[in-house]
């Protein structure tokens, strides 16, 4: 009767990575089971035809939700946790699948909700997405897909793709064109649970916004109930996110009011900030290797277990 943890991974990760063999050590002290899906194409992991891994495809998740499920016991809670990038299509997932979703219940961990927010987000760019861009480069495009993107970009399409300094560069040169994205814009857009609204997205050359800066009235509101793909929600899913977050910025999580996002459809959304934590992190003393992840694991098993608690008590 323990909940079953679908795990996806962060960019250009898999189930070796420590925040993930992490969760995985603390829930199965618990008796719990964990999957950890791993994105097509990583972990040295086959690809078959043309589809390498983009992060705006959902049918991954939920193939293998669909096929847990088929597994799980009468009354068994299957539950995802996504971080980072899976967090992302996790959230996605969730959004566009509605009451077809296969999962009870749903965390993401420092994922955004309209990744269009990323586009501004400058300092990330310039100095913490360059790190990330060079392995992704070296390992995923040039390291294993090198054949499949030089036949379908242009040769200086594909120049620019190896110059790429940031992820931003990388979708721009790589992703969106060698997926048929009209711009990125468009492909942050299809990735996105929050990415087809128009509430508050232009702010005028992306200068600084208050969270609490867009205007709220009783129109808007109605308007929050039908904002397209986060009204569709049928899951509790919680988003966790540090405002310090120096990869993905907070406004890609709230860049509108949260009280219209939670309250949008059967209000199933909810938002945990944090004032620090940073990306997939939260580390706990002045030495964080002693506790590891363990308040962002712990805080996704907690909501887990609430949400199994709701509904015994819903039955009872």
């Amino acid at each position: 009767n323990k909940p079953v943890y679908l795990l996806l991974h962060g960019l250009n990760g898999g189930s070796s990575e420590e925040y993930v063999r992490e969760f995985v050590w603390r829930r199965t002290k618990e008796n719990c089971t964990c999957i950890v899906m791993v994105a097509r194409g990583l972990m040295d992991s086959p690809v078959v035809g043309w589809n390498v891994f983009h992060g705006a495809r959902i049918s991954d998740v939920h193939s293998a939700a669909g096929h847990l499920r088929k597994a799980l016991s009468d009354g068994q809670l299957l539950a995802g946790v996504g971080y980072s990038m899976g967090a992302i299509v996790l959230c996605n997932y969730v959004a566009r699948s509605g009451e077809e979703c296969h999962l009870d219940a749903a965390m993401a961990i420092s994922g955004g909700l309209d990744m269009r927010e990323q586009i501004n987000f400058y300092r990330s760019q310039r100095l913490w997405q360059p790190l990330l861009a060079k392995e992704l480069r070296d390992t995923f495009i040039v390291g294993k897909f090198d054949a499949r993107y030089r036949h379908r970009l242009t040769k200086e399409s594909y120049l620019e793709l190896i110059r790429s300094a940031s992820i931003s560069d990388i979708d721009t040169h790589g992703v969106v064109t060698y997926n048929g994205f009209a711009d990125l814009m468009h492909y942050y857009s299809d990735m996105s649970a929050f990415g087809d609204h128009t509430i508050c997205i232009d702010r005028g050359g992306g200068e600084e916004m208050d969270m609490n800066s867009c205007p709220v009235d009783e129109e808007t509101v109605d308007i929050a109930h039908q904002i397209g793909r986060l009204s569709n929600i049928a899951i509790p899913l919680a988003v966790v996110h540090a405002l310090d977050d120096p990869l993905i910025t907070w406004r890609s999580v709230a860049q509108v009011d949260p009280k219209l996002m939670v309250n949008s459809g059967e209000g199933n959304l909810m938002l945990l900030f944090t004032k620090g934590g940073g990306h997939v992190g939260w580390p706990l003393s002045l030495n964080p290797s002693i506790r590891g992840w363990e308040w962002m694991n712990n805080c996704a098993r907690d909501f887990v277990n609430a949400v199994v608690t709701a509904k015994r008590e819903m039955l009872e």
